[in-house]
């Protein structure tokens, strides 16, 4: 996700349909948005949501060494293969250092974060609903607004320091769990 989030603000592609993300932090610069020249807008934007898609259906894995992939697989889609060729260096330093951020981050919230999660589920247990059978997946990204996405069925996306904010964290969530129900 963070490698598709970082081309997308790379690129100053705007996102067609849902969600549509926040940028990323720190932001990245647009700087690869004219690169391709402005034949390209159009099908590196349908590329790139396509890419998204399968992302968020769990149909695309990053590649698994420090070794630059070719994006091979990418060959039906030659602009966003172009920019990912080009670009996957920085990319690839970019999400490694947001990675190990995160790691810290959680070595230093972890505590508070169970204890809302426990209190917002022992909240729903307390109004009479089971949650042993709630399945929520939710995913943690570097991004600049503090919210939440709910992409269906199951998954939140949510910029990580939304749960820095206890009662904000609280109204995005608590409606979405109110739907899955």
């Amino acid at each position: 996700m963070l490698l598709a989030l970082y081309i997308r603000d790379l690129a100053a592609i705007e996102p067609l349909g849902t969600p549509c993300l926040a940028p990323l932090c720190p932001r990245v610069k647009p700087a690869a948005a004219r690169e391709l020249g402005e034949g390209s807008a159009g099908e590196l934007r349908q590329e790139w949501q396509s890419w998204w898609e399968r992302i968020l259906r769990g149909g695309y894995s990053p590649p698994e060494s420090n070794d630059e992939p070719d994006f091979a697989e990418f060959s039906d889609s030659p602009s966003l293969q172009h920019l990912l060729r080009a670009h996957y260096g920085n990319a690839f330093i970019w999400t490694q250092n947001r990675l190990g951020e995160y790691k810290d981050y959680c070595k230093k919230n972890t505590v508070e974060r169970s204890a809302l999660m426990s209190q917002l589920f022992m909240e729903l247990e307390l109004g009479g609903q089971d949650a042993g059978e709630l399945h929520l997946k939710m995913v943690e990204l570097p991004l600049a607004e503090p919210r939440a996405w709910f992409v269906e069925p199951d998954t939140v996306l949510l910029s990580q320091d939304l749960m820095l904010d206890a009662e904000l964290f609280r109204s995005y969530l608590q409606p979405i769990i109110g739907m899955m129900k």
